[in-house]
């Protein structure tokens, strides 16, 4: 039987105007009250229909994510580990999660109002501009991508201070011709990613060249093993390689092993964001850790604020890393 909210008005021994003030988190309620209702609200097991509530409140009961192009996305666990947080914390709301992957599907939802506010994977899209997604006046939330020129909140983690952790590593255990592979440098996590590599090296004393940098177009493991395969024949001075993402990470042990270098005896890699199967592959990947479901949930608390009209005071919300070391990593073969 389908609960009703004159059922939690009856049982509270209130007015349905009362249970309605409660939900929609409007004052004129007192505080032993409207405990009282969110209690019988709880013991009745009451939904309230979004339909209705939207009609109210002139909302729609939808929040969009939006994620970038490219088969990758879904593979990826990085992306695929904080969408897992975004929907624990949309769960705990009465919204439902949509998701969308192509530009017109993005545009379409987005611009029909058809959602009370946007999570953001990239704010970097040639149809996405940053004018335009401020002309649609919506709440965003940017998850991964801090622009100076974006008025959107941003959550993401602190990938210059993560490499520079993955850099000092492998420099304390006696390596000092290091590489990185990274992505595209449209991207502001790989402009960290490569900010914090180069700064590293020069505090630490070792030369930065721009040869023990391979860029790949897009966070993909299949083009990571073929750049990562052609750079390690040609430089075979490199004992250890940081990358930009525990991803590209396995990409550079697969390259490896397929021309016959061993992980870690002839090189020692080191990925970034400690995904969950980087515990799991042989050898496991020695990584550096951030919370990346605690990313997802935090960008959908901010965006539940947005919504409720809360003055959001930090718009860059970084989160802190944190190395750990694994099996791939150990001191260089002839130190």
């Amino acid at each position: 039987m389908t609960v009703s909210i004159k059922d939690v008005a009856r049982k509270a021994g209130v007015s349905i105007a009362s249970v309605s003030r409660v939900l929609s988190g409007k004052p004129g309620v007192s505080a032993e009250t409207a405990e009282r209702i969110r209690k019988v609200i709880e013991e009745l097991d009451y939904r309230p229909h979004l339909g209705a509530r939207g009609l109210a409140k002139r909302t729609t009961g939808n929040i969009a994510v939006v994620v970038p192009r490219g088969s990758f996305i879904l593979n990826n666990p990085f992306f695929s580990t904080i969408l897992e947080g975004v929907a624990k914390g949309i769960d705990k709301t009465d919204y439902n999660m949509l998701m969308s992957f192509t530009s017109l599907q993005q545009k379409r939802l987005l611009e029909t109002q058809s959602v009370d506010g946007a999570i953001l994977f990239s704010p970097r899209n040639e149809e996405l501009s940053l004018e335009w997604l401020k002309s649609i006046k919506l709440p965003i939330v940017v998850v991964g991508s801090y622009l100076e020129e974006s008025p959107f909140p941003c959550v993401r983690p602190d990938e210059e201070d993560g490499i520079r952790q993955a850099v000092t590593a492998l420099y304390q255990l006696g390596h000092r011709n290091i590489g990185i592979i990274n992505g595209p440098m449209s991207s502001m996590h790989s402009v960290r990613c490569l900010n914090g590599y180069k700064n590293t090296l020069l505090e630490l004393g070792l030369d930065y060249s721009s040869e023990n940098v391979v860029e790949i177009d897009e966070f993909d493991v299949f083009k990571a093993t073929k750049a990562m395969k052609a750079f390690l024949k040609d430089h075979r001075k490199i004992t250890g390689v940081v990358c930009s993402s525990d991803y590209l990470a396995i990409g550079v042990i697969k390259a490896a092993t397929m021309i016959g270098l061993s992980v870690p005896e002839d090189l020692s890699v080191v990925g970034l964001d400690d995904v969950p199967i980087s515990d799991f592959i042989t050898p496991s990947l020695s990584s550096v850790h951030v919370d990346l479901v605690g990313i997802g949930k935090r960008a959908t608390s901010i965006l539940m604020d947005m919504i409720q009209g809360k003055l959001i005071r930090k718009r860059d919300v970084v989160f802190k890393m944190e190395y750990i070391n694994r099996e791939t990593t150990d001191v260089p073969k002839n130190n």
